[in-house]
C-alpha cells in the first residue's frame, strides 16, 4: 500500500482532517518506514504507488479493503502483507478507519539481505533481479505483531533512529520469516492441517490454564515432535507463545472492566507481577499503563 499524497486522492469526501498524517523516516536509501491511516468509517480513495520499492505493509488497527490490477487486498488488525505494485494505484472503496505501517525497501537492497540464503535472487518465488507484480498472501504472527508495535512507538522518536533501524530490519526479518512458513504449509496434508486447526482450538478453549503439549497431542492424535513443528510452520509461532498472544489479547479486553489483579487471576494468573512481565512482553506497555490509557478516568 503506498500512502503519498492521499489526501489529494480522496475523492466525494469532505471532511479531510479525519485522514491521519503520514509519518515518514527514510532509514537508509533505498529503505524507509511510515506510519498513517484513517478515522474515516468509509474512506473511498486512490492511493498512488510506485515501481521503485517492495512494500511490507503491517496492519496497526481497524481494516484495510482495497483492490489494485484486480488482486484484493483485504487486511484486518494484526495482519502483514508484503508487495510490488508496479506503480498500479491501491482503489479503497469502503474501508473502514484504519492504521498501517509501510516499510518500503528496494529489490536491490532485499536480495543483499537475503543473499546468503540459497537461490536468493528468487527468493520465496519473487525473481529480485528482474521484479514484476506480486502481492503474498496476508499473514500473522505474535513476532510481527511485538515488532511492528515496536516500531509504531518509535517512528516519532527523532532521538531513536538506531533503535528504529534496528526495528524495522527486525520487522522485515520476521515477515520473510512468515511467508517462508507460508509456503512451507503447503507441503502440510489436509490431514495435518485439520488436526493442527483441531490442537489450536484445544489450545485456546481455557485460557486461564495452558493444556500440555502430551495433553495436545494425544487430544488430536499426533506425535509430540510433530504436533510442534507442524504448529510452528502453519501458525508462525510455538504453541506456548500462540497461547500468550491470544491470551494477552483477552487481557487487553478484560482490562477495560476489571482491574490488573482481577485480570490476573482471570487469566490463571497466582503473581500480578508474572501477569504485567508478560503482557509487557507482548504488548510493550504495563497493564496498569494500558487500562490507564483506554480508561483515563479510572485508576487501579
Amino acid at each position: 500500500m503506498g500512502a503519498n499524497s492521499v489526501v489529494g486522492q480522496v475523492t466525494g469526501l469532505a471532511e479531510f482532517q479525519d485522514l491521519d498524517s503520514e509519518t515518514t523516516v527514510t532509514i537508509q536509501p533505498g529503505l524507509a518506514v511510515s506510519v498513517y491511516g484513517s478515522r474515516l468509517q468509509q474512506l473511498n480513495a486512490s492511493f498512488p504507488s510506485d515501481d521503485q520499492y517492495i512494500h511490507l505493509n503491517y496492519l496497526l488497527k481497524g481494516q484495510f479493503k482495497a483492490q489494485v490490477r484486480g488482486t484484493k487486498v483485504h487486511l484486518n488488525q494484526g495482519e502483514s502483507v508484503m508487495g510490488f505494485s508496479c506503480g498500479e494505484p491501491f482503489e479503497v472503496l469502503n474501508s473502514p478507519p484504519y492504521r498501517n505501517l509501510d516499510i518500503r525497501i528496494t529489490p536491490q537492497l532485499l536480495s543483499n539481505l537475503v543473499e546468503s540464503e540459497s537461490n536468493h535472487d528468487n527468493f520465496l518465488g519473487i525473481d529480485l533481479a528482474r521484479i514484476g507484480f506480486f502481492i503474498k498472501p496476508a499473514c500473522s504472527t505474535s513476532k510481527l505483531s511485538t515488532t511492528a508495535n515496536h516500531i509504531a512507538a518509535l517512528i516519532d522518536k527523532p532521538d531513536s533512529k538506531l533503535l528504529l533501524y534496528s526495528a524495522v530490519l527486525e520487522f522485515i526479518h520476521w515477515q520473510l520469516e512468515a511467508f517462508k512458513t507460508q509456503a512451507i504449509n503447503e507441503n502440510l496434508s489436509l490431514r495435518e492441517r485439520f488436526q493442527l486447526e483441531l490442537a489450536r482450538d484445544y489450545l485456546l478453549k481455557d485460557l486461564s490454564q495452558p493444556p500440555t503439549i502430551a495433553n495436545i497431542a494425544a487430544v488430536v492424535g499426533l506425535h509430540s515432535g510433530k504436533l510442534k513443528k507442524g504448529f510452528k510452520q502453519m501458525y508462525g509461532d510455538t504453541i506456548y507463545a500462540h497461547f500468550q498472544k491470544a491470551r494477552m489479547k483477552k487481557a487487553t479486553t478484560l482490562l477495560k472492566d476489571n482491574n490488573v489483579t482481577e485480570t490476573a487471576m482471570i487469566l490463571g494468573y497466582s503473581n500480578v507481577s508474572h501477569f504485567s512481565a508478560a503482557f509487557f512482553k507482548e504488548l510493550n506497555i504495563k497493564p496498569k499503563e494500558f487500562r490507564r490509557q483506554t480508561l483515563p478516568t479510572m485508576s487501579d
